[in-house]
């Protein structure tokens, strides 16, 4: 049987509830401002459920706000707060459950005047529910015949909407939070090339954005070893001078080694539960930790160790923070690196000029000496010998002792010559070679030193090196037996030249009196120095083990290809 044709504006009786719905979904998606979303989800709301009024309220955990309010012939105002009905009402929505009341007027003796009216006489509170919790309320006053069952349905749908309002404006108001911060922070952490005030200013900022009882940066130092640089103490926080920082090696500390080689970041709810925990900054008052990895020049040059008291206090939204601050410094810290190595570069480039003058005036004043005490003395006599034999030939006497006497001073005279020449540049160097030129050295060395030198090679060919590496290596031995002589008060030395593949290496090794290396480092040895910028210049490592009484150990190895072959 056919039905009926519907009358005109009865087509679809849902179709203004549809539109109204569509209208408010589409209000939360578009309005970055929450009151604008909340204004035209409540106009909605109020459409489709045939309500004179409505309201929404926020909770301040004290209570309930009105933060948006549409009286419509009510005489209410936000400033005034919920009148007492729906105070009465909010207590019972506040337990998370949506309640209505069609008999508010009844419970209070006051009338309201013809007109407008000041008592609600219905309403309906549904509650906005975000993580479990009850954010605020959505209410509907005053609706012909009252609500209904069926209408509490409907206004949850809207308090949903107003959530995922709430939710976004949030999230909006957290992201413009951080990124403000992490723009101040990078203004604040661009402003110093000192590596300890970036550091500082690192915690500093970090601790605005996540809080912390307990914090220090480490940062990664020479020969693989990790340093305490700054922490924050409780109160403030302190850069560590050189005397006082905790230094430690990664690889007896897993959690810190695994962030220095993975650079992931790490959370620890409990570290207390925690089988491989082990910092030497620990505290037996920290349980949640989180370790941050911090970079420069794209590699793990330290971390950033936070903790609290409380356990499983850290979440991932803290360990993203904590990245997103670390990514900022690295730039500073990676700036600040470079700008102490200028300095250092600076420094030694100073030392090693001063060295240059001091040796190449030493050098003069040994060649002076040596042409002076030795060539000169000899050939003034090989000129009185000569005038003698020119005497005696005109006597007529024999001329024969004499001649073999003058023979024997110029031998001389040639000799130190060339012990002079192949001081200052060995022949056996340009024409056989590396090998054969250390080889040489040795023997000599040990000969003139008073010390027993035994030399190895490894790995030689009759290919020749580059002359650069040849002389620069050359030039390392010597300098690093120069300084056992002067300072090992060695007997023994050990010389070994070896080539694999594309590397040289050189080790020159000693049983003399040792020392700290670590101290020598930051003290006036010129010795070393050089020989860290030769092989540095070589694109080379320089590494140097001794001890107190163990005597030392010096080992270069750089590349067997000329690193500047357009020169």
């Amino acid at each position: 049987m056919r039905k009926s044709p519907q009358p005109p504006g009865k087509k679809n009786d849902h179709s203004g509830e549809v539109a109204a719905l569509l209208a408010a979904a589409r209000a939360v998606l578009e309005n970055r401002a929450f009151a604008d979303a909340a204004r035209a989800v409540l106009g909605a709301c109020k459409t489709i459920l045939g309500a004179d009024a409505g309201l929404v309220v926020a909770a301040d955990g004290k209570g309930f706000d009105v933060t948006l309010l549409d009286s419509g012939s009510l005489e209410l105002s936000s400033a005034t707060g919920l009148p007492a009905p729906l105070r009465r009402l909010s207590a019972r929505a506040s337990k998370g459950r949506t309640v209505f009341a069609n008999d508010l007027s009844k419970s209070t003796a006051k009338r309201s005047p013809p007109g407008r009216r000041a008592i609600p006489e219905s309403a309906l509170l549904a509650p906005i529910i975000i993580a479990g919790d009850v954010a605020g309320l959505l209410g509907l006053i005053n609706k012909p015949r009252g609500f209904s069952a069926g209408d509490c349905e409907l206004a949850e749908v809207f308090a949903e909407m107003i959530a995922v309002a709430m939710l976004r404006y949030e999230a909006e108001q957290r992201a413009q939070t951080v990124a403000d911060a992490l723009r101040e922070a990078t203004v604040a952490l661009t402003r110093s090339l000192d590596r300890e005030t970036v550091l500082t200013t690192l915690l500093d900022r970090l601790r605005r954005m996540v809080p912390f009882d307990r914090a220090s940066v480490m940062l990664v130092e020479e020969a693989s070893r990790v340093s305490v640089r700054a922490v924050f103490d409780g109160d403030r926080v302190v850069p560590l001078t050189p005397e006082v920082r905790p230094e430690f090696d990664p690889t007896d500390h897993p959690i810190v080694h695994g962030i220095l080689t993975t650079g992931a970041a790490v959370l620890i709810p409990d570290v207390r539960a925690h089988p491989e925990w082990s910092l030497p900054t620990d505290r037996s008052s920290e349980a949640s930790w989180m370790g941050i990895p911090l970079f420069a020049r794209g590699e793990v040059a330290g971390l950033v160790s936070l903790s609290k008291r409380e356990p499983g206090y850290f979440n991932d939204e803290h360990v993203r923070l904590a990245e997103a601050m670390s990514s900022q410094a690295s730039v500073a810290v990676e700036n600040a690196v470079l700008f102490e190595q200028m300095q250092a570069s600076t420094v030694r480039m100073q030392a090693l000029s001063r060295r240059l003058v001091e040796v190449q005036e030493s050098e003069r004043r040994n060649i002076a000496r040596e042409l002076h005490d030795e060539a000169g003395q000899v050939l003034v006599s090989l000129r009185y010998g000569l005038r003698l034999l020119e005497r005696e030939i005109d006597q007529g006497g024999s001329v024969t002792e004499r001649v073999a006497e003058l023979v024997q001073r110029t031998d001389a005279v040639i000799d130190s010559l060339h012990r002079l020449a192949a001081d200052l540049r060995p022949v056996s160097l340009d024409h056989l070679g590396l090998e054969a030129a250390l080889r040489q050295y040795s023997r000599s060395a040990g000969s003139e030193l008073g010390l027993a030198v035994r030399f190895k090679s490894r790995g030689f060919t009759s290919a020749r090196l580059p002359a650069v590496v040849e002389t620069d290596l050359y030039r390392v031995v010597q300098e690093a037996m120069t300084n056992v002589v002067r300072h090992a008060r060695a007997t023994r030395v050990d010389v070994l030249v070896e080539h694999r593949g594309d590397r040289v290496m050189v080790m020159v090794e000693d049983d003399g009196v040792g020392f700290a290396p670590d101290q020598v480092q930051r003290g006036d040895h010129f010795g070393l120095l050089g020989i860290r910028e030769r092989a540095e210049a070589l694109g080379g490592t320089l590494a140097v083990e001794s001890a107190p009484g163990a005597g030392t150990t010096v080992v270069v190895e750089v590349p067997s290809a000329d690193p500047h072959p357009d020169r």
